[in-house]
């Protein structure tokens, strides 16, 4: 076996800056989709440049995006791989926007993003370099990296022990946020089901379907549903939530993309979403998942209380998993981040 070479996180840094949004929307906070689009863009790049082969991406964990970025903003993308499996790196990506009053760089973001290295034959790649550390910052990185897999772990354990839970009571999950609202929705009432077949503008050197599109997309879909049931155009995505790419998604399929209101806050709410393909052979298959936390705001930028509960009475044993699960992510992310959850109420 062919002893695999070495690189250290330096020797394959990205760094990425683009004026961000529309002239028509300047001074306006722009959506997330686009900025979750440059960050699996700089996460791509970053990846190639330590493999030396294509990459697709995995999965991203929990991102944040408590700071606003505004239509116009110059956003700058720094990649450094920070972890090395077989065929997979890890990459962070730390965003920030350049503020117009002190002209300096204000972070905005640090996100973990996992990429898959594959062959000529689409098949992951067990022959990329290792990662050597050299430095106490690049220790440091990969030591954050290796806590933030604990975290992912151990919230997907809680989420699985969670699920275990039968014969759900309305009156057992519902949180005190959830009530006394103007209005209420069943479960069911808020879902948003969106039907579409990508171009060849939209594939990657691989043929498949360019990750940072279907996070526009979805965030898009997530914006939409969460609009629908807030009555209020001025919404925006502050959270995505592991987003897990499961399967390809091929310019012949027909994508389907199913969203609903899962849990609501006073000032937030969750949407999630699943991404079903269906091939030309007629099977079908889910491709991606995800969960976007929404922020409800006034005209103002102030935020404002949402008017709108879910009905988790008429709900089925579905819906009032889904919520349970919901609310017991909102508790780990308090738990685990209490500064930022802090703000997601």
């Amino acid at each position: 076996m062919t002893e695999r070479s070495s690189k250290t996180p330096a020797e394959s840094v990205v760094v990425l800056s683009e004026i961000v949004g529309e002239e028509n929307l300047a001074g306006q906070r722009m959506q997330a989709g686009a900025i979750l689009d440059l960050m699996d863009i700089a996460a791509g790049r970053t990846a190639m440049a330590h493999s030396g082969t294509p990459v697709v991406t995995l999965s991203f964990d929990r991102v944040e995006l408590l700071q606003p970025i505004i239509h116009l903003d110059l956003v700058r993308m720094e990649g450094r791989v920070v972890q090395v499996g077989n065929s997979s790196m890890m990459v962070c990506v730390d965003v920030s926007r350049q503020d117009a009053h002190t002209r300096e760089f204000i972070p905005i973001q640090r996100s973990f993003i996992t990429m898959v290295a594959v062959d000529a034959n689409g098949r992951p790649d067990k022959t990329i370099p290792t990662l050597r550390l050299e430095s106490d910052a690049d220790r440091a990185l990969h030591a954050e990296a290796l806590e933030h897999k604990r975290l992912a772990q151990l919230w997907r354990e809680s989420q699985a022990a969670a699920a275990q839970r039968t014969g759900l009571r309305a009156d057992e999950v519902e949180e005190p946020e959830n009530r006394g609202k103007r209005e209420y929705l069943r479960p069911a009432e808020t879902a948003v089901t969106v039907r579409r077949v990508f171009m060849p503008r939209n594939m990657n050197q691989l043929g498949t379907i360019f990750g940072g599109d279907i996070l526009i997309w979805m965030d898009r879909v997530a914006i939409h549903t969460a609009r629908l049931f807030t009555r209020n155009r001025n919404v925006v995505s502050l959270a995505m939530n592991h987003i897990l790419f499961d399967r390809p998604i091929l310019t012949t399929d027909l994508v389907e993309m199913s969203a609903r209101v899962t849990y609501v806050r006073k000032y937030t709410l969750e949407v999630e979403i699943a991404v079903a393909v269906q091939r030309m052979d007629g099977t079908r298959e889910t491709s991606h998942t995800g969960m976007f936390t929404v922020l409800n705001y006034d005209d103002s930028g102030f935020k404002r209380p949402i008017v709108a509960g879910l009905r988790l009475e008429d709900a089925d044993q579905e819906g009032l998993k889904r919520y349970h699960l919901a609310r017991e992510r909102h508790r780990f992310w308090r738990e685990h981040h209490a500064p930022a959850s802090e703000r997601h109420r």
